[in-house]
């Protein structure tokens, strides 16, 4: 999520109404589903049951029945304590990091967990990450694994860096607003990632694969969400990719996260995701192309599909990023 400040606009007849007035501007202006409301309307009903309100955090559930009128459920209040510890998970200096491995005699499975959004955790998981990537590229695998499960999100800009040797290089997706029209393309050029011409990257990883364009098998399930999702959009319409698993969360969409006077964080949907192809994606799960059957794992189907697929035709090697 990326964040901008917001403060009560001036004027006005009370602080308390300014505040709730100035949530739901944000809302009618920016929400991915706004145009399902009648605004007229909620704005009536909402400023009725607050009209003997003295304190900006009784507008808290009235906000709460407005969001949840825009059946979006990535948009969502923060009260200031909740807010607040946000903020200090996100400064905490540790967090998961990409980690690889070997398997089955010459597979790369590579774990690739939910990502930070500040710059020193992002600095750190996408060193820690490439170094990953480069330990499983000395052993030339014959295919990778990106085992995205349980990837509850966070920042999707130090994962899709780390996994920049396997996408490709130019346009992983985008960004498209309520009218349907691109608001922000994903594209990765020499290791970092742009949103159009905005670098994201904390730091860049140009690496190039001993073996370009290997075949990648992606797992997910029902806790991979939000950035996790958007990780799994940049691979989507790639060839030699194929999903296993289990539907994911379906929160496939972009937020920002907009400071608010009382200390509270409204985070807004303000766009859904499209992968390389033009295809959309949005509050709905995504289906795996070939779902965990039973007792079978899904890093097992994985592996058997990669050692089913055969080598790419050599008239020409892909640019990677």
């Amino acid at each position: 999520m990326s964040e901008m400040p917001v403060s009560a606009p001036s004027g006005g007849t009370s602080p308390v109404r300014d505040y709730l007035e100035t949530v739901l501007d944000l809302l009618e202006e920016h929400a991915l589903n706004r145009d399902r409301m009648d605004w007229a309307r909620v704005r009536r009903e909402a400023e009725a049951q607050i009209a003997d309100a003295t304190a900006t955090e009784q507008t808290h559930g009235v906000i709460d029945a407005v969001i949840d009128l825009l059946g979006d459920p990535h948009t969502f209040l923060l009260r200031p304590q909740d807010a607040e510890e946000m903020r200090d998970q996100e400064a905490a200096p540790a967090g998961p990091v990409p980690t690889g491995r070997l398997i089955d005699e010459g597979f790369a499975h590579l774990t690739v967990p939910e990502a930070d959004g500040v710059t020193e955790a992002e600095r750190r998981y996408i060193r820690e990450g490439a170094a990953a990537v480069r330990d499983l590229d000395r052993h030339h695998p014959k295919g990778w694994v990106v085992d995205l499960r349980g990837n509850t999100g966070g920042s999707m800009y130090p994962m899709l860096t780390v996994l920049a040797p396997l996408l490709g290089h130019g346009h992983l997706g985008s960004f498209v607003d309520a009218a349907g029209e691109v608001s922000g393309r994903w594209l990765l050029r020499d290791g970092v990632v742009y949103v159009d011409d905005e670098a994201l990257s904390a730091a860049p990883h140009p690496y190039l694969l001993a073996e370009p364009e290997p075949p990648v098998a992606v797992l997910i399930d029902g806790r991979t969400m939000s950035a996790g999702e958007a990780t799994l959009i940049a691979f989507l319409g790639m060839p030699r990719v194929r999903t296993f698993g289990a539907p994911t969360a379906g929160l496939a969409t972009g937020n920002v996260a907009i400071d608010l006077t009382d200390g509270s964080v409204l985070v807004l949907t303000v766009a859904r995701e499209a992968d390389r192809t033009g295809r959309f994606y949005g509050n709905a799960p995504l289906a795996p192309d070939q779902p965990a059957r039973g007792d079978t794992d899904a890093l097992t189907d994985a592996v058997a599909w990669l050692r089913s697929v055969r080598p790419p035709s050599r008239g020409g090697n892909r640019a990677n990023g």
